[in-house]
């Protein structure tokens, strides 16, 4: 299929469920990467008449009578040749099928690439996708457009893609063919800049704009599939990555997200880069602030925190996963909680902290480390670690078993995964439980309502916090009069003593062969410091009490999804189907 001069290629980021979209990371308005650097690679090709995106997630435009992006305008707009689909998140795979199949009657080849369909091709060749690209795809997408191109018409056939790397496709016969593993990509710096503007009929502008500098991870946590998708750690350049901050501070964005699973991967490119935001800052007096994904172990480094701080990192996302030793292990996590409360504590006076946690995290019969806690005391471990850790924010979830991860390789291995037909893959998305707890003695229906009831309890508190200071508004009414003078009062007082302590404690541990060199210590205002500190407290907890306002209502409606819906019933007829089979 042709279009008006030309070839046009479509993108398409899936919507995520219904229920998905009361979770805090679906309110997010902010686009994968993966698929628009991949068009980023041919979009100035001259061969195609457009290349365009649209995210699902954030669309204004004509819907279909079910309230969703109606394709069939779209592709009356600029008929599509080629459609690119992303599969990244399980979640949204039901509709990535759906709008494959729809493509697919439209005569465009259908192509798909992400960590879902990476790790289960043949699933997505049955439905409706013609090409399922492995890894990184900016190459290979490259090399299939050459091949199915052919005089400014798309032409597919899949005895002629057998020689591309790193691809799986049905033959003609219906035989499931994998052309064999691509060597990853080796310089980053050889890929053209992502083009996030290739996304169009957006709703909105984005909450913040994803930067991602690295890929893979030199980790191997047990539930993740980043380090089996792209192995270890590899980065644009640091010049490559100021560009892009530049390109869309330019545009009028201030928010800046860093998508690498650990910022500090590399820790001394970590800090130039860093300095590299901080000096364009004050040089040219833009306002930015950053947010980055990072392992507690950044406290470890004084200079990276003071680099971090200069460039403007506002918000550490770290996955702390659970305060219990034994399941820390188990995930492979390489980290005690005695580390992770000291460490954050230490990073919660110059950062917000957000917290990512997996609540229950499952346990088998040959696990070395097991918890053996009963649910109601993990909870209160949890709370408990909160508060120790000085964490601003959380997100708890259940433990999800994806598609190519070694959690879920573990679960199948002893038939605890539950079938599609009764857990689909809209479910994977933390909120429900989707493998079948019952072997570790746990009530299934207890340990997946647990996570739910912990951010309740987190983000709207008790029955009468929830209806008699619905909203907050006594917090903020105490807040807006008498509270900001006692609690300035205490927190300065706390400060200064602190402060005071501290610069005695500076003096005493001065050697006598430094005090021989001459080497003074830099005395700090004992009075002004504390002032300014004691001014970013109170920040801290007016900021707090808004996220707290906003999560509540959050927290409230994914609770409602949760109580209203069906799928425990439907576990439970399940699991009674399956105790008569066995029984017979």
């Amino acid at each position: 299929m042709s279009g008006k001069g030309g070839i046009a290629v479509i993108g398409v980021i899936p919507q995520y469920p219904k229920h998905s979209k009361n979770n805090i990371y679906a309110r997010v308005r902010m686009p994968p990467v993966g698929i628009v650097s991949v068009m980023s690679q041919f979009c100035q090709d001259k061969r195609f008449d457009s290349v365009y995106a649209i995210d699902e997630n954030n669309y204004v435009g004509p819907v279909d009578n079910m309230g969703l992006p109606d394709h069939c305008f779209l592709q009356s707009l600029k008929p599509a040749g080629v459609a690119l689909f992303y599969g990244g998140m399980s979640n949204s795979i039901p509709r990535l099928f759906s709008v494959a199949k729809q493509y697919k009657r439209f005569g465009a080849v259908t192509i798909a690439g992400g960590s879902h369909v990476d790790a289960l091709p043949a699933e997505a060749l049955r439905s409706g996708v013609d090409i399922v690209v492995h890894g990184e795809g900016e190459v290979t997408m490259k090399e299939i457009l050459d091949i199915i191109i052919k005089d400014g018409v798309v032409c597919f056939d899949p005895d002629e893609l057998r020689g591309v790397k790193g691809i799986s496709l049905l033959g003609r016969d219906g035989s499931f063919i994998f052309t064999g593993k691509r060597e990853p990509i080796a310089r980053l710096d050889d890929l053209q800049d992502v083009d996030l503007t290739l996304i169009k009929h957006l709703a909105r502008r984005w909450s913040a704009i994803p930067v991602n500098r690295g890929r893979g991870c030199n980790y191997n946590c047990e539930f993740c599939v980043v380090n089996k998708q792209y192995g270890r750690f590899k980065s644009l350049s640091v010049e490559r990555a100021m560009r892009q901050v530049i390109k869309y501070s330019d545009l009028g964005y201030k928010s800046f997200f860093f998508t690498d699973d650990n910022f500090a991967q590399d820790v001394e490119e970590a800090i130039l880069l860093s300095r590299m935001i901080g000096d364009y800052k004050r040089r040219f007096n833009k306002k930015i602030g950053l947010m980055v994904q990072v392992r507690t172990e950044v406290a470890e480094n004084d200079r990276l925190i003071a680099a971090m701080k200069y460039a403007g990192v506002h918000t550490l996302a770290i996955g702390y996963e659970s305060p219990i030793n034994e399941e820390l292990k188990a995930m492979r996590k390489g980290v005690t909680v005695e580390k992770l409360v000291s460490r954050s504590r230490k990073l919660a006076d110059s950062f917000y902290l957000h917290g990512m946690f997996i609540f229950g995290y499952p346990s088998f019969h040959d696990s070395k480390f097991k918890s053996s806690l009963p649910l109601e005391k993990r909870a209160r471990m949890y709370k408990r670690f909160f508060k120790k850790a000085r964490i601003d924010t959380v997100q708890m979830l259940n433990a999800v078993p994806l598609p190519g991860s070694l959690l879920r390789t573990r679960l199948e291995a002893e038939g605890r995964v539950l079938p599609l037909e009764t857990v689909g893959w809209d479910k994977y998305d933390g909120l429900w439980l989707c493998y079948d707890a019952r072997p570790e003695g746990l009530d299934q229906n207890s340990l997946e309502e647990f996570p739910k009831v912990l951010m309740k309890s987190r983000y709207q508190g008790n029955f009468i916090s929830r209806n008699v200071n619905y909203g907050n508004w006594m917090n903020w009414a105490y807040y807006a009069t008498i509270g900001f003078p006692v609690q300035f009062g205490v927190f300065y007082m706390r400060r200064f003593f602190h402060n005071l302590a501290e610069q005695r404690s500076i003096r005493r541990l001065m050697s006598e062969n430094e005090r021989a060199l001459g080497i003074k210590v830099k005395k700090r205002n004992i009075f002004h410091e504390p002032l300014v500190r004691s001014w970013g407290d109170i920040r801290r907890k007016w900021r707090n009490l808004a996220v707290k306002t906003y999560a509540g209502g959050i927290v409230r409606d994914w609770y409602r999804e949760y109580r209203k819906s069906p799928h425990p019933e439907k576990v439970a007829v399940y699991f009674s189907k399956s105790r008569k089979t066995s029984a017979s």
